[in-house]
């Protein structure tokens, strides 16, 4: 994904940073205000991470005692003139723009999950001097990185701290301190945290209207914060309305929308308890203290966060009356097997696995396989993706089917791509 602007930004790199000679110094690549603060960053990280390297080689040579204090400053001498003639050749020089720039996408669009894979490569278990070394080379979302700083600062500890640190254990710190960063924002400040992104694709593709950035983008970031109502809500806009770019105005507009949605639902919600009983304590039962938290607060919280493992709406079985049902099959039209529905089919057969399917037919269609079959061949047989949709979204509505539970979306998007 997005593979046309990461090109084009590697590209841009290379040739600013092109030479004849055989090296780079790291010294060029600071001073060249051309390149991207970012990047700058990337390159100086690396080689602080070369130093590290060099500075473990030399303590671990068990025949000198490398850790007396008549070393310290001739190591500390020695890693700076390391650094001041640091450089890198064409081949490490290439490796690097390719990391750099993959690597500062994905930060953009999926900070949280970033963090961990950059982090800890896989690793169960890191030591916080190599985390802090880690965190060196991310420009921006500075405030999860200067979080865990602070974090880390806070345990009396600093860059030279040999402390195991679990990747649990660092998912826990940076989700708290994301959700801690976030939770007073109001909508336009939430919107001004992917000010980056959009600068990102501003440079990577000026092919794109005037400040927007791809849907998808804004899609992948916000189930990264665990904003599962707005990205559901922009996934129907892309794959329903074709909204393939996103301005900040629009993206506020969705925001508002999923909070008045949410706002109206919950309060249709209390509006439908039964009266609460009041006991000889005068204690209402619905402020006992064993009653548990509520999992949404709505209000002015601009972003409902959902839990690590992500909400999944509509699990509950859509129920389908007998009589209603044979109505239905008995009136539905005969639909044809032209070429345009069975090449669509099997391209629905590819999109959808085993696992996908069946779990679409449990909840979507109450394991009835002839209404799947039945309502899959006339969805799949209309002229384009627009008149398809509408009939989705009529199917749903009958069934009293939430069409943004994870299932619906999974169904709608693969349905999609058979238009496409």
């Amino acid at each position: 994904m997005f593979e046309k602007e990461l090109d084009r930004v590697r590209k841009q790199l290379k040739q600013l940073l092109a030479t004849p000679h055989p090296y780079v110094s790291l010294e060029t690549i600071l001073a060249n205000e051309q390149v991207h603060p970012a990047y700058r960053m990337f390159f100086r990280a690396e080689a602080d991470w070369w130093v590290h390297e060099e500075r473990a080689i030399r303590s671990s040579n068990p025949r000198f005692a490398t850790g007396h204090a008549d070393f310290r400053e001739l190591w500390e001498q020695l890693d700076r003139l390391y650094i001041r003639h640091s450089r890198f050749d064409h081949e490490e020089l290439n490796a690097t723009i390719e990391a750099a720039v993959k690597t500062r996408l994905n930060f953009l669009c999926r900070p949280r999950t970033t963090l961990k894979w950059f982090v800890y490569r896989g690793e169960p278990t890191k030591p916080l001097q190599e985390i802090l070394l880690r965190l060196g080379y991310l420009y921006d979302n500075r405030y999860l990185v200067e979080g865990f700083e602070q974090w880390a600062r806070a345990r009396g500890t600093d860059t030279s701290s040999y402390e195991i640190l679990s990747v649990v254990e660092f998912e826990r710190i940076i989700e708290k301190i994301d959700n801690d960063a976030i939770l007073d924002l109001s909508q336009r400040d939430f919107v001004g945290l992917l000010d980056n992104l959009f600068e990102f694709f501003a440079t990577a593709n000026p092919e794109l209207p005037p400040e927007s950035v791809p849907t998808e983008a804004v899609i992948i970031f916000l189930d990264d914060k665990g904003a599962v109502p707005i990205s559901q809500a922009l996934e129907r806009l892309l794959y329903r309305e074709e909204l393939r770019y996103l301005t900040r105005t629009k993206l506020i507009e969705v925001i508002d929308d999923v909070i008045l949605a949410l706002e109206d639902s919950d309060a249709a919600f209390v509006t439908e308890l039964p009266p609460m009983d009041v006991g000889a304590a005068g204690v209402r039962d619905d402020e006992r203290s064993d009653d548990p938290e509520p999992v949404v607060a709505p209000g002015p919280v601009p972003v409902v966060m959902a839990e690590s493992g992500g909400i999944e709406g509509g699990t509950t079985e859509p129920v389908v009356d007998v009589e209603e049902e044979a109505a239905i099959t008995t009136e539905a039209p005969v639909i044809g097997t032209g070429s345009h529905v069975l090449s669509r089919l099997t391209a629905l057969g590819k999109l959808l696995d085993e696992r996908t399917r069946d779990k679409v037919r449990k909840k979507l269609f109450v394991a009835n396989d002839e209404l799947y079959e039945r309502v899959v061949l006339d969805v799949l047989d209309s002229e384009n993706w627009k008149a398809a949709a509408g009939k989705l979204d009529r199917f749903f509505a009958e069934q009293g089917i939430e069409p943004n539970s994870v299932v619906a979306m999974e169904f709608c998007q693969a349905i999609h791509k058979t238009f496409i």
